[in-house]
């Protein structure tokens, strides 16, 4: 009896030593709420509020980049409470944020990447998620607008025209976003030396399938910039696909989640998503929701 008794009693164990530990997903998105905040741009009125939360509901992501919304204040009118909030504090209107679920028990370690501010544009927000001995780096960006895909070497943004209005401004958005690619390779370089997964996600303000169709230089292009060989090989699946955003309108990616070797490992295949949103594209109605549609794609941690 006693042996029948040991004997059960190790099989029991040795099950319990062979069942697997299973991971967890993590579903991680990225939404530029246009002029969410108190400036003038945003009109938006309690209905509109009500079809913002019913998307984010749909969206149902743990940890969203957030682009373009003010504070927390804001984000809760969308989001609601199930999140903390973690936004930089540069003095202006957009500013980039993180949400976090609350349910899903990470430990959060944020700090504002001030770098990225080369003259008048946002800050990035640097997070690191740590659960069961796992951690994952998150850099959280809202790079500068208006130089989606000409060259961003210092030859060919000195040749820019500036004899209009328009090309002034584009030719300083230009060299904005050519100044920004070194804090933001100089933060990807740094974490490439650590053994722990990152990803870089927001709004890029770049249309990385023209930098690749272009065949952009190293010092042309934002994407051969950011992407280089061994733990700096990086990917993003906005690459190769066209956005359905507004059905179209907006047709290349602007929006990446851009992921290291380690966090590539972890992303599940095919879990890609754009949240589109419903009806025909106007100014008014893109104004009331975003010029924006989220993404998302989920990881094994």
């Amino acid at each position: 009896m006693y042996k029948r008794f040991l004997l059960s009693l190790s099989l029991i164990t040795s099950l319990f030593a062979i069942t697997p530990v299973y991971a967890e997903n993590l579903k991680l998105a990225s939404w530029n709420i246009a002029w969410l905040g108190s400036h003038k741009f945003n009109q938006r009125t309690e209905k509109d509020y009500k079809e913002l939360a019913r998307y984010a509901r749909q969206l149902d992501a743990d940890v969203i980049a957030l682009q373009e919304v003010e504070n927390s204040d804001y984000a809760r009118k969308v989001f609601g409470d199930d999140y903390d909030y973690y936004f930089s504090t540069k003095n202006w209107v957009q500013r980039v944020g993180v949400a976090v679920r609350k349910s899903k028990g990470y430990q959060v370690s944020s700090v504002e990447y001030k770098a990225l501010d080369v003259g008048r544009v946002r800050y990035g927000m640097d997070i690191t998620l740590s659960k069961n001995d796992e951690k994952l780096r998150l850099l959280a960006v809202h790079l500068k607008s208006g130089c989606f895909e000409k060259a961003l070497d210092g030859k060919s943004v000195g040749a820019m025209a500036n004899s209009t209005k328009n090309a002034k401004k584009n030719k300083r958005a230009c060299e904005k976003l050519s100044k920004q690619i070194k804090p933001l390779e100089s933060w990807i370089d740094q974490r490439a030396q650590e053994n722990i997964p990152f990803i870089v996600i927001g709004d890029f303000n770049r249309r990385f399938s023209k930098d690749i169709e272009l065949a952009h230089s190293e010092e042309a292009g934002l994407w051969q910039a950011i992407d280089d060989e061994g733990s700096e090989d990086m990917w993003a699946p906005t690459l190769d696909k066209d956005s359905q955003c507004w059905g179209g309108y907006y047709k290349d990616y602007i929006d990446h989640i851009v992921f290291d070797p380690k966090a590539r490992q972890r992303y599940v295949q095919g879990s890609f998503y754009q949240l589109v949103f419903d009806g025909k594209y106007s100014k008014k109605l893109s104004r009331a929701l975003s010029d924006h549609c989220p993404i998302s794609i989920q990881l094994e941690l």
